[in-house]
């Protein structure tokens, strides 16, 4: 379903321009592109663009030239160095812009992360009911912000699903994916799933295979709810 847009007195909607981290691993396949189709496909009328801050091309210097203000939506489930110091720099840099928040830990997020881990368990045949325990992992940082919002998105999630959810992280401070399954481990549970808080697949995703779990998520990956939290925010910024 399409959104209206406020063209305000000059008749054109403001550019909308798409930023995420970019990954080096091969054979990765692209997230930024289809969600900018879905993207624009919401928003008819308005320019919809879209960059990577690492990595791969377009850069996001390359996405930001080419109109004056637009909104810029940074495509990161948590705050951290690229979100907090990157990105504005890189919009100070362009001019005028309005730079929004990034996406998590935001609702319809979690329900895509809920929608991940039910298609896995019913690939292997398992229920929810099986389960002893969830841990919820995320990318991690050794900035305080993104550790917040991940233990905000577990517990978005144990309250929707009904189950102990504990959040983990990938890099920065721990508890790692590996310590929170061992731990859960001896303290007797016998089948752990991990549902995975990331947006791709990509060197973190990669690690989790050896996590120990015996359900293994994959990451939110070209999901509706993306599309859904990126025009929410364009909206409020236009």
């Amino acid at each position: 379903m399409s959104a209206a847009v406020d063209r305000g007195g000059a008749g054109r909607a403001r550019r909308l321009v798409l930023l995420a981290h970019g990954t080096r691993m091969p054979g990765s396949v692209p997230l930024l592109e289809p969600i900018a189709r879905d993207v624009a496909a919401r928003l008819p009328g308005v320019e919809v663009d879209h960059g990577y801050v690492e990595f791969q091309s377009p850069s996001a210097l390359e996405a930001l030239q080419g109109g004056e203000d637009p909104v810029v939506v940074p495509v990161f489930l948590g705050s951290g160095y690229h979100v907090e110091k990157d990105l504005p720099a890189m919009v100070d840099e362009h001019g005028p812009a309005r730079l929004t928040e990034h996406l998590g830990p935001h609702p319809a997020l979690i329900g895509a992360v809920i929608d991940r881990l039910a298609g896995q368990l019913a690939e292997q045949g398992a229920r929810w009911g099986d389960l002893d325990g969830i841990v919820l992992a995320a990318a991690g940082s050794r900035r305080a912000g993104p550790v917040r919002e991940a233990g905000r998105a577990a517990r978005a999630l144990e309250s929707r699903v009904g189950l102990p959810v504990r959040a983990a992280y990938l890099s920065g401070g721990g508890p790692t994916v590996s310590e929170a399954v061992a731990a859960w481990r001896a303290e007797g549970a016998q089948s752990i799933a991990v549902a995975t808080y990331l947006l791709a697949e990509g060197r973190f995703s990669a690690a989790l295979r050896s996590s120990g779990a015996e359900v293994l998520a994959p990451p939110i990956g070209h999901h509706a709810a993306l599309a859904e939290v990126v025009v929410e925010r364009y909206l409020r910024a236009a």
